[in-house]
């Protein structure tokens, strides 16, 4: 069978990665043959195509990339009923209208849709109203029209399931292989104790939402917080070390973690979110303490697998009860491994994402 993925970055995007990149491997033994094409190649993190545009210099260099992007793209889907099945995440065209994916229906050609997060509330709720306007009701109608949708999220299903009855939903999942376990026994870097995050610099409200915490913290304990992500992060009540992520790197960043830590708001986009960043954490051995949001409620088993806080006085007692105690932190970071290597590992997920690829592929 060949399968034409359409991905959105290449596989130094985390959503392309955890949805695709990462699933290749087994894809490719069960007999699938993968053509994997990125709107969004390894430019787009090179060469400054992510910073801010300062001059027409900049904007024209950025507008020639997205434009080469786009027909290349465009060159591709010409070409789309050569193969047996399209996969794509969430859209093809991000911030234009769903006109590709209707023209992939009228065509026949038979695809599954990708949703590692709610897609539809980020249109619904976009600050420009252009946006709003071009993509109003466009995540409704790819979904209705999708030969098949993949889900990462029961809340997303529970969603999507209104709009088209043929939704799976998997578990997200990470190499286990790729992430070995937290040595407990090794000397200390520091005296320091470490609360980790990692995640993209749009996470960073939801990190802040945590500074009188940390503020608090640092006060009766000797901490520092460690942010892997893209750009630095600025705290004013706990010295923070900044990690550039990078595949190479980004499990020795996460072994340095004592805690690792997800706080999250409740509200219909957070809902949505897979949860990845816990089962990274959880995935080395580090202890998650999470908010009770989404994914979460799944993934964590309170006091035996990681630690649940719903407001600043119990993320204060949850983070100082890790803190205070080290047989806790290995205790349930050793757990949480388990979790991951029994259900959220691509070990554990891969079979069924390949079992649903197969029978969509082969259907009539």
């Amino acid at each position: 069978m060949n399968v034409l993925f359409l991905t959105r970055y290449s596989q130094r995007g985390g959503s392309s990665r955890y949805m695709v990149h990462q699933y290749l491997p087994a894809y490719a033994q069960a007999g699938i043959a993968c053509t994997v094409e990125p709107l969004f190649d390894d430019r787009y993190f090179e060469f400054g195509v992510l910073d801010r545009p300062t001059g027409f210099g900049d904007i024209a260099r950025h507008g020639l990339y997205f434009a080469r992007r786009v027909a290349r793209r465009l060159q591709v889907l010409l070409n789309a009923q050569r193969y047996d099945l399209v996969v794509f995440e969430k859209e093809l065209f991000p911030y234009l209208p769903d006109g590709f994916e209707e023209w992939l229906r009228r065509r026949g050609v038979k695809h599954v849709v990708l949703f590692d997060d709610a897609t539809h509330v980020y249109y619904r709720c976009h600050p420009f109203p252009l946006v709003r306007w071009l993509c109003r009701g466009k995540i409704e109608r790819i979904v209705r029209n999708a030969t098949h949708v993949i889900v990462w999220n029961e809340h997303l299903a529970e969603y999507m399931r209104r709009l088209n009855p043929r939704v799976s939903v998997v578990n997200s999942g990470v190499d286990i292989t790729r992430y070995p376990p937290k040595d407990y026994r090794a000397p200390r870097a520091s005296e320091r104790l470490v609360i980790g995050w990692i995640g993209t610099p749009n996470g960073f409200p939801y990190l802040r939402s945590l500074e009188p915490v940390f503020g608090e913290l640092a006060r009766h304990y000797p901490l520092e917080l460690h942010v892997i992500s893209s750009l630095p992060y600025v705290s004013a009540h706990i010295p923070v070390v900044n990690r550039t992520w990078s595949l190479a790197t980004e499990v020795q960043h996460l072994h340095a973690f004592d805690i690792g830590v997800m706080p999250l708001p409740d509200d219909e986009w957070t809902r949505g979110k897979s949860g990845v960043k816990a089962v990274q954490y959880m995935a080395v051995g580090v202890p998650a303490v999470c908010s009770p949001v989404g994914m979460a409620r799944q993934l964590i088993v309170h006091n035996v697998n990681g630690l649940l806080a719903d407001n600043p006085i119990a993320w204060r007692c949850a983070l100082a009860r890790l803190l205070d105690d080290p047989a806790l932190r290995e205790r349930l970071g050793m757990a949480g491994r388990a979790t991951v290597a029994q259900s959220y590992s691509i070990q554990s997920v891969a079979p069924r994402l390949v079992d649903i690829l197969l029978q969509v592929g082969r259907s009539a």
